[in-house]
């Protein structure tokens, strides 16, 4: 025989929510009907209700809590993971079994594009998902209020003084409620938690508060790892970038010194740094005399893409006058790349007095 939540929470003397909370975590097995609706069986309530002592409120409670800990407790496990971002829909999917909802986003946020990017999404209907969509706070400004003001915020669709952004996407999507929960680390939110429910509003209970900003601290763990993992990458590529544009130097150094001419000079310099640095175009210029160069190829792809171009200039005293080399890069330039066209305008000022 089985019952239905509310059958269960009369027998056990606990609110329907608890009930849900244990069948979603796995401390009370149940199956779904065809409608998605819990079903749980008798005997296994009886032996639940054995165990905590019949309607003993107190013993419920600890039971609940003891069930509580043991989720958080995984949670913390998922944080010796070697890569913190692989973590992220297990955080999420555990964040929603301990609030008991549909769906969870975790997001990190970037406060130099005010921007919430997101990391993972978990959802009871398709299970967990890497992401990489970004929500603009200047449009969603009660994910920036939680975030400045670094508490959670609860906000029902029948609300009549809720946000009115966040209520129309709650109608829109079919949803009853979302509670948003700060990532906080060092006193600043770096990252934020959104909890969705589909099928009923919520009120959070100080237990459930507590839940969610565990599970939020967790979070920030994993955000800094991820954070720490992808600053290491990004120093691992510039290290390549700029071992390779010191090969491409290295090996077009001959080239340029065996010019005949002066404008020759200026042409294969302007080459060189467009080639090495991996620019759109560049211009050698002395005095009266320049040259240019320009890899088409990426010029094309830059202007389709309509992005915008950034521009060093470095210059070397020559022979006849200052030599300088102006490069456009389709992309913000990255550490060293500034010394290494001051030093192809060097070899160029070098060649130019032979």
């Amino acid at each position: 025989m089985y019952l239905s939540v509310q059958g269960a929470a009369l027998r056990l003397g606990v609110s329907p929510h608890t009930i849900r909370r244990w069948t979603a975590s796995g401390f009370l097995p149940c199956t779904r009907t065809a409608g998605g609706h819990r079903r749980i069986k008798r005997e296994d309530i009886d032996e639940l209700a054995h165990l905590i002592g019949g309607r003993n409120h107190l013993a419920a409670r600890l039971a609940c809590e003891r069930e509580q800990d043991s989720l958080i407790e995984a949670v913390v496990l998922l944080g010796d993971d070697p890569d913190p971002s692989a973590l992220f829909p297990d955080l999420a999917r555990h964040v929603a079994g301990l609030l008991d909802a549909h769906r969870c986003v975790i997001s990190a946020s970037d406060p130099r594009t005010g921007r919430l990017e997101t990391r993972a999404v978990w959802d009871l209907s398709g299970g967990g998902s890497t992401a990489t969509t970004a929500a603009d706070l200047a449009r969603r400004p009660l994910l920036r209020a939680a975030l400045d003001e670094r508490r959670v915020m609860v906000v029902n669709a029948s609300d009549p003084r809720g946000e009115p952004a966040e209520v129309a996407l709650l109608r829109r999507d079919g949803d009853r409620s979302i509670v948003l929960v700060p990532v906080v680390r060092d006193g600043r939110a770096v990252g934020l938690l959104e909890v969705l429910d589909h099928k009923r509003e919520r009120r959070l209970g100080r237990h459930e508060l507590r839940l969610a900003q565990a599970a939020a601290a967790q979070a920030a763990v994993a955000l800094r790892g991820a954070a720490a993992r992808d600053t290491l990458r990004r120093h691992d590529e510039e290290v390549l970038v700029l071992r390779r544009a010191v090969e491409r130097i290295t090996e077009g150094q001959a080239e340029l010194a065996g010019q005949a001419s002066a404008p020759a000079v200026l042409r294969a310099a302007a080459a060189l740094a467009t080639r090495a640095l991996g620019g759109l175009t560049c211009v050698a210029s002395r005095g009266t005399e320049s040259a240019g160069a320009a890899d088409a190829g990426a010029a094309a792809l830059h202007q389709a893409a309509a992005g915008a171009a950034h521009v060093l200039v470095a210059s070397a005293p020559s022979p006849g006058g200052k030599l300088t080399l102006t490069l456009t890069l389709g992309r913000p330039p990255g550490p060293g790349e500034a010394e290494l066209l001051t030093l192809v305008a060097a070899i160029a000022a070098s060649a130019l007095e032979i």
